[in-house]
């Protein structure tokens, strides 16, 4: 018992002790966590004492995800920083990729200590710099530069200095005020340098000066500055000299200021803002006067503003009588004083991100005409297939002399034009169905030049003029066919009076690549295609609409919008390039580029015994089984079908074509099968059914170009892909050419 005693009087001591020590690890963690938050408020404190008020734009961000944790007041006035809020956030519109251009500035301060970054704008430069600080944060700096031809004027000269205290750069007239070049930071002051952030007279050898010097530290400190403020800042008195230097400072900054009374009348602008406004006299207009807004009147905005019922706020306004779009982002203060006359304005040029905005607005659009083309081309193709196809029944019973033949004709006109117009919705959505080969230009164009001579009429002159050696391009031969069309009819209807069109071909190296109008293409051999005329031309303000869909010129009734919009689907989808110059009156010239390709060499044509299956009959009759859930599709197939003496066995879904095979006597000669059905799709079930029948030709069959890559993700060998609309020939073509096809293992 004794011994139990003591056992057991030790382990209840031991826990005793493991739980103070808990308890105490507790208490430290959490003086740690606290001590940590005060720190870091301090800093945050010290942070807004020094850089609060500067004119530079200051955000200190976490090193987890980026997000801003401080930032200073010309950032909020800049970036709009409503927290919390990632730093990527704020540069949307100004670079490609902002959360990859954020890593790369926080990998390289990581590695380097600093990193640093300049973006050239219209008028200025951008210029980003990240330091990295011990504790994981980063510190953002973002300022703008312009670009004169002068030297800045600067109310002060500087000298910066390494971590060490070498001379690392030291300013013109800094150098000739001091006579000589100093070495050292001690030098500079002829002794012990002041403490940074304090005042002291520079003392360069024997050389006595009059002038003042602040020293102040980098926030990496790896570089001192030295600011060398001129006689005339210490001769002047303590209150004119910080007045003057706040004016100059104002006056100067890069960030467009102005002041408004409560009527929305300028009372002062400085330098930026009066070049952003197009101000050319000392006339201050009143805000209304020279700024639209977006929305409601500029006047009830201010308004808001000076009775206080809203302390800040931004809007994009566009400016009055200018000769080309410009927007501003104006954000309004509020008087700090209940006193205070006049309102703050701070205004800042963002047509460059309205631009981006208006084509990602386009770009939306286009997604969206995208997936409308792709939901309407699946049911719509499905209808005009069975309309074609049972036109071209109707056809085979009636002869050009039967009355009934020109309106069949006239069905079979309208469908195939309906067709068109699914096609070329397509194609502007970059959505439909591409069988690239390479194209020989001299060929593809005498096959053509028929046709487009017949389109352009009497009045028109068509003149095809091929450089030497033009080099093939890849392309699909029909939409290729279909590019040059529409650019000849838009040709052709900008010469109401007649003229001549120029087709023209050549090959150009690119060694350097090309940039124009936004796009870069980079460099290598390119076949260029010129369409050119001596037309009315295109206003300057419309050529950014051309390729937009649904865009015309012409009356109503004379055009869709959708043949330049064609073709430029066309022409990104096969990996070229257009572009287009034009001159009201004079005449338009569209430029295509298509990266030249080797000539593909001749085929060698062999005879090869073609093996037909065993159990089709000499007649060139054979057994096909037809899936197609659509009842009027599937009747027509299986009519044309027929007509051409195969047997049909018709199934509406996959699962009832699966029960049918069941079936050991039945062996079919070829699957006809659509892709996309109710319950199972067409490459599912032939999946199931392919190790019986691994050699059966198969035929898949929709009405929506990415049902074809549906099928071709199956990897179902011996397949072909079959789009709606089809036609009877089409569809008896298609199948017989599977059924004589060499059979190829699978």
């Amino acid at each position: 018992s004794y011994g139990l005693f003591i056992q057991t009087g030790s382990t209840a001591l031991g826990s005793l002790t493991a739980g103070l020590a808990l308890i105490l690890l507790a208490c430290l963690a959490w003086g740690v966590k606290t001590a940590a938050r005060w720190l870091d408020t301090r800093e945050k404190q010290r942070l807004t004492e020094i850089l609060g008020s500067v004119a530079s734009a200051y955000i200190l961000t976490d090193t987890e995800d980026g997000n801003i944790d401080w930032f200073n007041d010309t950032a909020a006035a800049e970036f709009n920083i409503m927290p919390p809020q990632d730093i990527s956030a704020l540069f949307t519109g100004l670079h490609a990729h902002p959360a990859g251009f954020v890593t790369r500035m926080h990998d390289m301060a990581m590695a380097t200590g600093r990193a640093q970054h300049h973006t050239p704008l219209q008028d200025c430069i951008r210029t980003y710099s990240v330091a990295a600080f011990d504790n994981g944060t980063y510190l953002w700096r973002i300022d703008h530069i312009e670009q004169t031809p002068q030297s800045p004027n600067l109310s002060f000269e500087f000298a910066q200095f390494s971590a060490d205290g070498k001379l690392d750069y030291i300013s013109p007239s800094m150098r000739e005020t001091l006579t000589k070049t100093p070495a050292s930071i001690d030098q500079l002051f002829g002794g012990a340098p002041p403490k940074p952030g304090e005042f002291a007279n520079v003392k360069f050898g024997n050389h006595q000066t009059h002038h003042q010097a602040l020293r102040i530290n980098s926030h990496d400190e790896l570089t001192q500055t030295v600011l060398l403020l001129p006689s005339s800042f210490t001769q002047a008195k303590p209150e004119s000299r910080a007045t003057q230097d706040h004016v100059h400072t104002l006056q100067k900054l890069p960030v467009g200021l102005g002041h408004i009374d409560i009527h929305g009348q300028l009372i002062y602008v400085n330098d930026e803002a009066q070049r952003l406004l197009s101000l050319r006299d000392r006339h201050l207009p009143v805000l209304s006067d020279i700024l639209e807004c977006l929305g409601r009147p500029v006047s009830e905005w201010i308004a808001d503003i000076a009775s206080g019922r809203i302390a800040r706020s931004t809007e994009v306004l566009r400016l009055k009588h200018h000769f080309s779009e410009t927007y501003l982002k104006v954000t309004l203060t509020a008087p700090p004083t209940e006193t205070g006359a006049c309102i703050v304005v701070v205004f800042s040029d963002v047509t460059e991100l309205k631009s981006l905005e208006a084509k990602f607005t386009q770009s939306q659009k286009m997604q969206a005409i995208g997936q409308l083309a792709g939901g309407v081309a699946h049911d719509f193709n499905n209808l005009l297939t069975a309309i074609s196809g049972h036109c071209d029944l109707l056809l085979l019973r009636h002869d050009r002399s039967d009355l009934n033949f020109p309106d069949l004709m006239q069905i079979q006109q309208n469908t195939n034009r309906a067709a068109a117009l699914v096609r070329q919705l397509l194609a502007l959505s970059r959505q439909q169905t591409l069988k690239f080969v390479t194209l020989d230009l001299h060929e593809t164009m005498e096959d053509v030049i028929h046709l487009l001579n017949r389109l352009v009429g009497e009045k028109v002159t068509l003149t095809l003029r091929h450089g030497a050696h033009v080099a093939p391009i890849r392309s699909d031969k029909r939409q290729f066919e279909q590019i040059l069309m529409n650019l000849v009819v838009n040709a052709r209807d900008a010469l109401p009076m007649g003229g001549e069109i120029r087709i023209e071909t050549e090959t150009r190296a690119l060694p350097q690549g090309l940039r124009r109008e936004n796009v870069r293409i980079p460099p290598g051999n390119y076949t260029l295609i010129k369409i050119s005329d001596d037309g009315v031309g295109i206003p300057q303000a419309l050529i950014g609409k051309v390729f937009e869909p649904f865009f015309t010129t012409k009356r109503q009734g004379e055009g869709t919008g959708l043949g330049l919009s064609t073709v430029y689907g066309i022409v990104k989808q096969s990996g070229g390039y257009i572009f287009i110059d034009s001159e009201e009156g004079v005449g338009a010239c569209f430029t295509l580029y298509f990266a030249a390709q080797e000539p593909a060499p001749k085929a060698v044509c062999k005879v090869k015994q073609e093996e037909v299956h065993s159990h089709m009959l000499a007649n060139g009759d054979a057994l096909i089984l037809l899936v197609e859930d659509e009842t009027p599709v599937r009747s027509f197939a299986a009519r044309a079908l027929e007509l051409q003496g195969h047997k049909v066995i018709e199934a509406d879904c996959g699962e009832v074509a699966l029960n049918i095979l069941l079936d050991p006597s039945v062996r079919p000669d070829c699957f006809v099968t659509d892709v996309i059905m109710p319950g199972l799709d067409g490459p599912s079930w032939i999946a199931q059914i392919r190790d019986r029948f691994p050699e059966t030709p198969v035929i898949f069959m929709s009405g929506y170009a990415e049902d074809s890559r549906v099928a071709a993700q199956a990897r179902i060998s011996n397949t072909t892909f079959l789009g709606k609309p089809f036609s009877l020939a089409e569809l008896t073509q298609t199948v017989n050419a599977q059924l004589r096809a060499p059979t190829k293992a699978a």
